[in-house]
């Protein structure tokens, strides 16, 4: 797959994640709150702000240049997936950290997706 195309896809996937993901954080903070150490209300302020990066994402799809939006989320994964593992750490329970864990791989791997879209795009 082309880098453009890579690159793209990568992103509209990224803001289909964020949105579902941040909504269904939301949606499920008080019984995220029993098992990691932060308020239910600070779970969904968190679950808001990642549903509304993921329409930032998609405007940046949009309107901006790819390379320039790849560049944006890319970094942003990158620390999103720092910040979830650290996260995991205030988990109480095995499977909760687990869980998390898994969503820091997540977005790691769309860090990479979009690391590949940009070395493609450099390639052309």
């Amino acid at each position: 797959m082309k880098g453009q195309r890579l690159g793209l896809l990568s992103l509209r996937l990224d803001a289909i994640y964020c949105v579902v993901l941040g909504i269904a954080v939301a949606i499920a903070a008080p019984a995220i709150s029993t098992v990691v150490a932060l308020t239910p209300a600070v779970i969904v302020a968190l679950g808001l702000a990642v549903a509304l990066w993921g329409t930032t994402v998609e405007w940046m799809r949009a309107a901006l240049d790819v390379r320039v939006a790849l560049r944006i989320v890319m970094t942003a994964n990158v620390v999103a997936a720092v910040g979830v593992a650290l996260v995991s750490f205030a988990a109480a329970a095995v499977l909760a950290a687990l869980v998390i864990l898994a969503v820091a791989i997540d977005v790691a791997g769309f860090a990479g997706s979009q690391a590949i879209a940009l070395g493609r795009l450099r390639a052309v």
